[in-house]
């Protein structure tokens, strides 16, 4: 179903400033693409930069919050302290 979803199109009306739709036509010509597989281009890249970054976070903060915890595990895994390997 999601294989689905993914292929599904719909279309939406957004309006831009005149310079942006010029720069994206430039740009369209360009690299050989039509206007909307740019913008589809673009938003895509777009979308999955900002789930990276929100990914990113949600690790650190994780990872921040169990700082605490992790640095006693590994206390306790820490098989070479005083061997001198």
């Amino acid at each position: 179903m999601a294989a689905t979803l993914a292929h599904t199109r719909k279309r939406i009306n957004i309006e831009l400033p005149g310079i942006i739709v010029d720069k994206l036509d430039k740009l369209a010509r360009k690299v050989e693409s039509s206007r909307s597989e740019l913008i589809r281009s673009l938003i895509s890249e777009s979308l999955a930069q900002k789930e990276k970054e929100e990914m990113e976070l949600a690790m650190k903060e994780g990872y921040e919050a169990n700082y605490g915890f992790i640095k006693e595990s590994n206390k306790e895994w820490d098989f070479t302290s005083g061997d001198g390997i």
